[in-house]
């Protein structure tokens, strides 16, 4: 069964999009970060402020460097200052979470031809729990959301107008979305399949303007941090930092079969509805039409998110399967929705199947992620809070504190003290903790730690930090600070007697919070 013909113009089905697009408002300011956000949010929030590219993978100059405009505007109009930055550069995310669901609706539509299926494609991204909650945060998953849709709304209608113009627009954009974030790169198959697949007769003129568009989409795409790299010796060093952090983790968090179990979890959780039927809408497409734009489309996502299992990091966050859910989406969309009419003998009431669906979905995450969320809310307020732990001790002191260790480094860089750190994750030290802890004290440092078990989660990679800390008690004497804070002093130290208790951090002493890890994470 097919659509009726309702008005598909943009405006004209204003009822369609708009609705979708502040459900995302709504749920998004529902569930918006007291604070900043992840640890990469605090990160780009301090280089945001000091226009200076990120380390990781190619800079992420796009957002560092929007943020930096941002700021300086705000600043000037009125009067932000740098401890309130994140503020501008938070709520500007928050923006852009309807616009990106308006634009996956136009990307819906011009593949599906329905704005039912382009409304059921919306609301899937509306209602998908990564894109709810970094939606309120300083991070790149919504803004690469807008920007994904967008360049593939412009590419795909020059490639169907056979309009080179914007074929190298959306190729420019594409490219550009790779200094937002680097998964942009996975979808240059795109760039080279549309026009020679989608195209009734390839001729010379098709693949001259294809290679063109991948010469835009590299230079753009690797131009900005190409600059950096080779103009600025500290971005040279702070890169290869990076590049062995990086590889460390890798090390920790080695590919293998394992990692199948949580990379389907989470493709599942990003989107319910779109990764139960996507098998299904895949081949159901490709026996109806083979090749197609709305199949391509789909495959080219897949694709995308297929490659994120080749990266540790999909094994440990979930967030990063919003990568090629634009492109999904309306293809999964289509697919129930006509199954439905078809089944029902309705297009309408087959939508209202669709949104009803969405909409429990969207219930269920909200009931059963709420308490988590607080949690995980609170713990974000008390990176806010965490210059107050931080006004104990003296501005040059060095710093154990575990998840906090961001906040420590936000709050240096707003100018409140001159803390260093041992850092958590990448940064730990491992091994050489004990000796660089010695290093310091040797040095005239003074080194802190704080106890609170807050900042030493039991599950995933501070487990193995926790035995280290705890170890400690075996080659350092304390002195009390704060409730949860200790100065830790040398063996010979006869005025330091107080006693940390540090095995209160081990997982086996804290079942409470072991509960809450998610399988395999203990």
């Amino acid at each position: 069964m097919t659509a009726p013909n309702l008005p598909l113009t943009f405006w004209a089905a204003w009822r369609w999009w708009l609705p979708a697009a502040l459900l995302a408002l709504a749920l998004v300011l529902y569930f918006v970060d007291p604070f900043i956000g992840d640890w990469d949010g605090v990160d780009y929030t301090m280089l945001s402020l000091a226009g200076y590219p990120s380390s990781m993978a190619l800079g992420r100059n796009l957002f560092i460097f929007g943020n930096y405009g941002l700021y300086q505007l705000a600043h000037l109009l009125f009067n932000i200052h740098p401890e309130n930055a994140y503020l501008v550069f938070k709520y500007a995310v928050v923006a852009q979470a309807p616009l990106a669901v308006i634009a996956c609706w136009i990307l819906a539509r011009d593949v599906t031809g329905s704005i039912y299926s382009a409304t059921v494609a919306a609301l899937m991204i509306a209602s998908s729990p990564v894109f709810v909650l970094y939606g309120g945060q300083v991070m790149t998953d919504v803004p690469s959301v807008l920007l994904t849709a967008t360049a593939l709304i412009i590419h795909l209608r020059g490639v169907k107008q056979d309009r080179v113009a914007l074929v190298l627009i959306g190729a420019a954009l594409l490219g550009l979305g790779v200094n937002l974030r680097e998964t942009f790169a996975f979808f240059a198959p795109w760039l080279v399949f549309a026009p020679l697949l989608l195209r009734p007769k390839v001729s010379r003129r098709e693949v001259v303007y294809v290679a063109l568009s991948c010469l835009i989409f590299l230079v753009i795409g690797l131009g900005w941090f190409g600059y950096w790299f080779m103009t600025d010796s500290h971005y040279q060093r702070i890169w290869f930092g990076w590049r062995e952090s990086l590889a460390q983790e890798s090390a920790r968090h080695p590919v293998s079969v394992k990692n199948l179990s949580p990379y389907f979890m989470y493709f599942c959780i990003t989107a319910p509805l779109a990764f139960l039927t996507l098998p299904f809408a895949i081949f159901n497409e490709w026996r109806r039409h083979r090749i197609s734009s709305l199949l391509l489309l789909a495959l080219t996502g897949l694709f995308a998110n297929l490659l994120l299992f080749l990266n540790y990091s999909t094994a440990v966050n979930w967030r990063y399967f919003l990568t090629g859910l634009p492109a999904i989406a309306p293809l999964s969309a289509d697919f129930v929705v006509r199954k439905l009419a078809a089944r029902l003998g309705s297009m309408k009431l087959a939508f209202a199947s669709c949104v009803a669906v969405l909409l429990l979905i969207a219930i269920v995450f909200g009931i059963y992620s709420r308490p988590v969320s607080n949690e995980y809310i609170q713990r974000r307020a008390l990176s806010k809070e965490y210059r107050h732990q931080l006004a104990s001790v003296p501005r040059d002191a060095i710093m154990i504190s575990g998840a906090q260790t961001i906040a420590v480094s936000y709050w240096k860089a707003m100018g409140l003290g001159d803390w260093k750190t041992i850092g958590t994750g990448g940064g730990w030290p491992g091994e050489s903790l004990v000796p660089q802890i010695e290093a310091h004290l040797f040095a005239g440092k003074r080194v802190f730690l704080d106890t609170d078990p807050r900042w030493w989660l039991p599950c995933g990679w501070q487990r193995g930090e926790i035995q280290g800390i705890v170890a400690l008690e075996n080659h350092f004497k304390f002195r009390r600070l704060t409730e949860t804070i200790y100065e830790l002093r040398p063996v010979d130290d006869s005025t330091a007697t107080d006693k940390p208790e540090l095995k209160k951090l081990l997982p086996e002493n804290r079942p409470e919070d072991t509960k809450k890890c998610m399988p395999g994470k203990v």
